[in-house]
């Protein structure tokens, strides 16, 4: 097996599986904002007096997250180009909410890494693998 195959197959065994749907499967209240994003890949910017920016890849500003948390929330938010993205009003949710989806990822990097080392015992090349990984299936850990 190439290591091109092996991502292949967790890339096709991963979207059969489904993965899990962030915010909605992690989300645990109804207090929450709604905001209005564009149809567009996002970054986090530049941070200007504890506020963060979201930015769409050509540059265009969208939204300013008042913290870190936040920022993220709205990254891992936007992996399937949603128009809106639902926002919890308390930061200790968005907080709970980013702990659980990091311990989904994590466990999703762990299984692959795990895997990898089976098949390919010499090298030490897992990293690039889990990243093509996550980059055809557009994940993103922060």
């Amino acid at each position: 097996m190439t290591e091109r195959t092996f991502i292949t197959e967790w890339v096709v065994e991963l979207s059969e599986k489904g993965l899990k749907e962030f915010p909605a499967d992690f989300l645990s209240t109804d207090d929450i904002k709604t905001v209005n994003i564009p149809n567009k890949t996002l970054v986090i910017g530049q941070e200007f007096f504890g506020n963060y920016e979201i930015l769409s890849v050509d540059g265009q500003q969208v939204y300013h997250a008042s913290n870190i948390d936040e920022a993220k929330y709205i990254i891992y938010s936007n992996r399937t180009k949603p128009l809106s993205v639902k926002i919890p009003n308390n930061p200790e949710y968005i907080k709970k909410t980013l702990h659980l989806y990091n311990e989904y990822i994590d466990s999703i990097i762990k299984q692959i890494e795990s895997h990898y080392k089976k098949n390919f015992h010499e090298s030490n090349n897992s990293n690039y693998v889990i990243n093509e990984i996550f980059r055809h299936l557009n994940l993103i850990r922060l």
